[in-house]
């Protein structure tokens, strides 16, 4: 079961570089502190790498608020969704 965000919840954002390209991402968490969603952006609108990019996070997304643990989700992924989940879950 999915479980809801609240309408309007903190973000924090940072910037990263994976394979020549910078990315910017914003992670936000549930009230109790877990990871909940992540967004993912590369500045370059109407390309693969973006398209590739959002995709990537609303699935990670998407399986967060499902329930599935960060680590089990680092442990089947690579690239830079890989990097922005690792950089996300840091204290």
């Amino acid at each position: 079961m999915r479980s809801a965000l609240p309408n309007k919840r903190k973000s924090v954002s940072f910037n990263f570089e994976h394979e020549g390209h910078r990315y910017r991402a914003s992670a936000s968490r549930f009230a109790d502190g877990r990871l909940a969603e992540i967004f993912l952006d590369t500045g370059k609108i109407n390309t693969p790498l973006q398209q590739h990019a959002e995709t990537s996070a609303i699935l990670v997304s998407l399986l967060l608020q499902h329930g599935v643990e960060p680590e089990v989700i680092q442990h089947s992924i690579s690239g830079p969704i890989a990097t922005a989940l690792n950089l996300a879950v840091r204290p």
